[in-house]
């Protein structure tokens, strides 16, 4: 049951045994005085408890991990892309390279937690890819966003995303650890990120 409930279900409860008890003892005006009274400090009590609980489980909340952000940039550019009509191709362009990277957070996360290539790859998803590519694209006027020349240029960056997302999935195969820095400086060139 939900917390506020049972406080106030107890709170209530102890209102009426008081109430009862005091009926007997003294008068009805008086035994009603005293049980809201109590009643209100029981509520009071609760209160300042649920307050504290409140606070600490704030407290206990831990921040997203790089990974998390990421897949969460990808989930809203994916969504932000959804909502602009473009042309299906450029979208589907896009949507590859957002399923690739959550699938590539993490497992390159895993491999090299610390790594240069990790920072890279969780940047690309949080910010070369939503902040550098979709935006912009998506601020182009619709007759920008269908021109061949645009479309033409937007699928040319995505397909060298998507090799390059592609050769880091097969380092972190192979485990060629060694190779993760050459890469991530690759990247980071490449992409500007």
């Amino acid at each position: 049951m939900n917390n506020k409930i049972i406080n106030y279900l107890i709170i209530g409860l102890v209102t009426v045994v008081v109430f009862i008890l005091l009926l007997f003892i003294t008068g009805l005006v008086i035994s009603t005085i005293i049980a809201l009274a109590v009643g209100i400090a029981v509520y009071f009590i609760l209160k300042k408890q649920m307050d504290k609980s409140d606070k600490s489980s704030m407290a206990e909340e831990e921040p997203l991990s790089a990974e998390d952000m990421g897949i969460n940039a990808l989930l809203n550019t994916n969504i932000e892309l959804r909502k602009t009509i473009i042309p299906t191709s450029i979208r589907d362009a896009f949507e590859q390279v957002i399923d690739q990277l959550i699938d590539l957070l993490p497992k390159v996360n895993a491999a090299s937690p610390d790594g240069e290539l990790a920072w890279v790859i969780n940047r690309m998803a949080t910010e070369y890819l939503p902040e550098k590519s979709v935006k912009p694209y998506l601020a182009l006027d619709e007759q920008a966003r269908h021109d061949e020349n645009t479309m033409s240029t937007a699928q040319e960056g995505l397909a060298g995303m998507k090799a390059e997302l592609a050769d880091v999935e097969s380092m972190l195969a192979s485990r060629q650890t060694n190779e993760f820095n050459n890469k991530a400086k690759f990247l980071k060139r490449r992409f500007n990120v």
